[in-house]
């Protein structure tokens, strides 16, 4: 059986919001390990999480139904042990539920519980928590440094 990461986040904000903290890169850098987002959000189009001028993901988006769901192919860059990693798929699906949005993020595709899988699974809680503070109370999660 292939490894897989699933979450599931309820956020007191709309669809709309929630897609907004996805795409724009002045919201992800408040919530996504400093890295703002750069793409056209069209399926096939490129995608890009810069540091700066840094590259730390880079990727394809593979569909996309603007509001609701967001598939991309990614290959992780900010070490030497992920680079090494093949490509994954992260989903992102978004539903009303009332006042607020129900996120799932599925983040599979890989061939083994390789680096790219461990990082990603220390790394997703953090950033959707911060996406969930920041969209919810409108300041970045202040977390101390981690190792």
């Amino acid at each position: 059986m292939t490894p897989k990461l699933t979450y599931d986040v309820y956020i007191a904000a709309s669809p709309d919001r929630v897609w907004s903290a996805l795409t724009d890169g002045g919201l992800t850098e408040q919530y996504f390990y400093g890295t703002r987002v750069k793409s056209s959000f069209e399926r096939g189009a490129k995608i890009d999480y810069l540091a700066g001028e840094m590259k730390m993901v880079e990727g394809e988006i593979v569909s996309v139904k603007k509001g609701k769901a967001l598939v991309l192919s990614q290959q992780f860059l900010w070490d030497d042990k992920v680079k090494a990693d093949p490509a994954s798929q992260v989903s992102w699906q978004l539903e009303a539920a009332g006042e607020a949005t129900h996120l799932t993020l599925v983040h599979d595709g890989f061939t083994a519980e390789n680096e790219t899988f461990k990082q990603s699974a220390q790394g997703w809680p953090v950033i959707l928590s911060g996406m969930k503070t920041l969209l919810e109370t409108g300041k970045p999660l202040k977390l101390p440094a981690m190792s």
